[in-house]
């Protein structure tokens, strides 16, 4: 049995496993340049990104009457798609998943990423085996993984309290709470940190730290967000 009090970990995928916030600026610019704007940093596009997707363009200044938002879609993925599986994990991926199988916790994955893309770049990295459930979108508007995250609860059948979700998201952090499964967030993601705090949940900068955590993090963290 394990010695920390869940049964189960939930991860995100991009910016908390998948190291790809250069590869996503990148396709931001992408459609920037596309429309004759000036492209963002980084620093810019961490302050800035958020879900509903839609939501975020329209925040840089997009009129999707004028340029409707499946071609600023169809933009952004022919970029981001055709590279995504060369981008590497973050470096401690790997002693994280071994550690987790060490403390017999089962982990899957929910991700704003289409399943078809989600599924190859699990299995190229070969992590497939790391995880009970890997569950992407059906869509690639990327929306909400709230649904998602439902369904993948009810596949689990687990009090929600034995289900902890590590993000680098506010997004995750609503996905959480509407779950009611706990929640650590990651900072070296697709946002920046004091966003992350803002959510009441503990924030770390790294998956390694996240560990400490794991013995504390409870329902009560969270209710503010």
């Amino acid at each position: 049995m394990s010695r920390l009090p869940y049964a189960h970990v939930v991860f995100d995928w991009n910016g908390t496993l998948l190291d790809d916030l250069t590869l996503a600026v990148h396709g931001v610019n992408h459609v920037l340049g596309n429309h004759g704007r000036a492209p963002i940093t980084a620093d810019q596009y961490r302050a800035n990104f958020h879900f509903p997707i839609q939501s975020f363009y329209a925040s840089l200044g997009f009129d999707f009457e004028a340029i409707p938002f499946s071609q600023i879609v169809s933009e952004y993925l022919s970029i981001f798609d055709a590279r995504v599986p060369d981008c590497p994990l973050h470096e401690d991926v790997h002693r994280c998943l071994t550690r987790l199988k060490a403390e017999q916790l089962d982990a899957s994955i929910l991700s704003a990423s289409h399943q078809d893309i989600l599924s190859h770049c699990v299995s190229g990295h070969r992590l497939t085996d790391y995880f009970r459930f890997t569950m992407g979108l059906s869509d690639n508007h990327a929306v909400s993984k709230v649904e998602q995250g439902r369904a993948l609860s009810k596949r689990l059948g687990l009090a929600p309290e034995k289900v902890l979700y590590i993000g680098d998201t506010t997004h995750d952090a609503d996905v959480a709470k509407a779950n009611g499964w706990s929640c650590i967030l990651v900072s070296q993601g697709h946002q920046h940190r004091d966003r992350l705090e803002a959510t009441g949940w503990p924030v770390v900068e790294c998956l390694e730290a996240a560990f400490p955590f794991m013995e504390t993090t409870g329902q009560s963290q969270g209710e503010e967000s």
